[in-house]
């Protein structure tokens, strides 16, 4: 059975579209009439409002149960996957230059921003921005196991939600099984990277101290799990043994999963350059002087 698909168009597109074949009508009229000065500014206006946004601005956004495709007319489709989306916030993205703010600005500045790694190279193009709207809002809700945050008012609605919630005794715990056994399974991950890394920071006389920490959003640094979203974080002090002089410690943190509170359940996203970023690291402070990285009195 062909799995079903639903599409939301961009109407940042269809505006600039209509905007431009409306200023390129416009042109040839005067032309017609002998009026080449305004016939020629109108037919650029006309090349500036359609050229960009047939090159560079999706038609339209295609989502199924895997995930969502931004579509153009001319160039690969960006797409991503909701297991690999660890977050989706509004932003107001300026379309016009200065400080001051334009019309287009009001009605087409903001943007779903998908944060998460899409499918296949990605282009100098690719923002992960869906334009906001109704029908934008409606199916990301509905394909996506997360929380859309960035709202205005947010923390006051989501107070008032949590305040009635307990009123009622509607607040649910989310299921741990899932990112409990991520979290099992990165650790094990990072053991086999250090392996290698400790044996080296051994030359040089230093040790290396692995901790795991929980980092909310407002930057806590927790012990146990919050019922929010947060980063699963490796922290590691670096430091010649028995060390206690904190200005002679070397504190690095490389984040390994993101997570957000889905509708029943914490739902993580990998780092897939978490190792890379851990071997850098280490390796950096290692071979470039430990000394240079310890803080002077």
């Amino acid at each position: 059975m062909k799995e079903r698909k639903q599409f939301a168009l961009n109407k940042l597109f269809n505006f600039s579209i209509f905007l431009g074949l409306l200023f390129l009508g416009l042109s040839i009229e005067f032309f017609i009439d002998n009026d080449n000065v305004w016939g020629i500014g109108l037919g650029v206006a006309s090349l500036i409002c359609i050229v960009p946004a047939l090159l560079f601005t999706p038609y339209c956004y295609v989502f199924d149960s895997k995930g969502v495709s931004l579509c153009y007319i001319f160039l690969p489709v960006e797409r991503y996957l909701w297991k690999g989306i660890y977050s989706i916030e509004v932003e107001n993205v300026r379309i016009g230059t200065g400080n001051s703010t334009t019309l287009l600005d009001v009605f087409f500045a903001y943007v779903f921003c998908i944060r998460g790694k899409n499918v296949g190279k990605t282009r100098f193009y690719m923002n992960g921005y869906i334009r906001k709207s109704f029908r934008t809002k409606r199916l990301l809700e509905k394909y996506w196991d997360g929380t859309i945050t960035g709202y205005l008012f947010e923390d006051v609605k989501r107070w008032f939600y949590v305040r009635k919630a307990k009123k009622q005794n509607q607040i649910k715990a989310h299921f741990t099984d899932e990112i409990v056994v991520m979290e099992r399974e990165i650790r094990a991950e990072v053991r086999d990277w250090l392996n290698p890394l400790l044996s080296q920071a051994k030359q040089y006389d230093l040790v290396i101290k692995p901790k795991y920490f929980y980092i909310t959003k407002d930057y806590k640094e927790l012990n146990s799990r919050p019922e929010e979203g947060y980063t699963y974080t490796l922290v590691m002090e670096i430091a010649h043994p028995g060390e206690t002089d904190e200005n002679r410690i070397v504190v690095v943190s490389i984040d390994l999963l993101y997570v957000r509170l889905g509708k029943t359940a914490y739902r993580g996203v990998k780092n897939e350059c978490a190792r890379e970023e851990l071997e850098l690291t280490i390796k950096d402070v290692l071979n470039n002087g430990f000394e240079s990285y310890c803080k002077n009195d």
